[in-house]
């Protein structure tokens, strides 16, 4: 049997390189209801962060307990900001009240948000290693 060498060794050569992918891990806490669905959003730019547009990352979960771990493998060393609700009604959006406040809960990376959602780099995380931060819901 003849093996090829060239594949063998570009094989070799890429088990070889160094992984610049990272691993980021959110622990969601304060959820006051378990039913739903979790909603999350991962962005690497400002602009596609305030427009809720071209995340890089995203995940859908069902709402199992009063706490919850989610976990985004592969991700390039950066800057990410998380934006995440619970859909209680399992419509696929944040439902909204007759006076512009949020009636479904919701976070934001850092924990930002008080009044009105965080800008970028208020929200931002830096990624160059395995990463957890802590995201509380309102």
């Amino acid at each position: 049997m003849r093996i090829n060498t060239g594949v063998f060794a570009i094989a070799a050569a890429m088990t070889a390189l160094p992984s610049f992918a990272h691993e980021l891990t959110l622990s969601v806490n304060n959820i006051q209801s378990v039913k739903g669905n979790l909603l999350v959003a991962v962005y690497d730019k400002e602009e596609h962060y305030t427009a809720n547009s071209n995340w890089v990352a995203a995940k859908q979960v069902k709402v199992s307990g009063t706490t919850m771990s989610l976990n985004f493998a592969d991700l390039p060393a950066g800057n990410y900001a998380i934006k995440l609700f619970q859909d209680e009604n399992e419509n696929n959006q944040i439902d909204i009240g007759a006076n512009g406040i949020p009636t479904e809960r919701y976070g934001f990376s850092n924990n930002g948000g008080s009044y009105g959602p965080p800008s970028y780099d208020e929200a931002k995380v830096v990624v160059d290693k395995a990463t957890q931060i802590e995201i509380q819901l309102r």
